[in-house]
């Protein structure tokens, strides 16, 4: 389980974590030498049975880990939630529409999906991932999603009037759609964590 307070992490507690191979996670640290700074961004302590560790910062695990291939078990649903909750992600948002099914919702965000692609091409690299969880209080359904590309989606504008089209209207009760650029930096994996949550009932990668 993530926890965002947690600011040092050894090789063991890494693998945990993103569900990578300790030899594919000290790769990645040496292709990223350049980020490690001594007693800033990695440390090295004595474990308890007196040997040498190195400790790695939580504030390089995004550039380091964020971007990466999908996982060749990827329909194995923890190692999915692990890829998901350890990605790079630019935007974060949840989508509400009202009396929505679960064919619904996926609908609209293939749709999304494919209006996204439409408008920026295939070589902004668009991943889109969503899961649909049931309502607290009636018999429908709503989703969270994470949005990233490989370069930047300057006309947040048009992401909005897409998502404003599958969603719906606003009104004093109900707001059917939110979204906002993610920040690492204050809120580490915790967001990606909590799109992807246990009573997901639906979820989908689009890229």
């Amino acid at each position: 389980m993530y926890n965002k307070e947690q600011i040092w992490y050894n090789i063991n507690e890494l693998n945990t974590l993103l569900g990578l191979s300790k030899t594919i996670i000290k790769k990645r640290f040496k292709e990223y030498s350049h980020l490690l700074l001594q007693n800033k961004t990695v440390k090295s302590i004595k474990s308890k049975k007196g040997k040498q560790m190195n400790l790695y910062h939580s504030s390089i695990l995004n550039d380091v880990f964020g971007t990466r291939n999908k996982p060749l078990c990827i329909f194995n649903t923890e190692i999915r939630r692990k890829y998901i909750g350890t990605s790079k992600w630019d935007y974060i948002g949840t989508v509400l529409p009202e009396r929505a099914s679960v064919r619904d919702i996926q609908y609209k965000m293939r749709y999304f999906n494919e209006q996204m692609r439409l408008r920026f091409g295939k070589k902004t690299g668009i991943k889109l991932f969503y899961s649909i969880e049931p309502n607290t209080n009636d018999k429908y359904f709503h989703c969270h999603f994470l949005l990233n590309s490989k370069t930047k989606l300057n006309e947040l504008s048009f992401i909005n009037e897409q998502l404003n089209i599958i969603g719906g209207d606003k009104t004093k009760d109900r707001t059917p759609v939110l979204l906002k650029e993610y920040d690492f930096t204050n809120h580490g994996f915790s967001g990606s964590f909590y799109s992807f949550k246990h009573k997901s009932v639906f979820d989908e990668i689009l890229n």
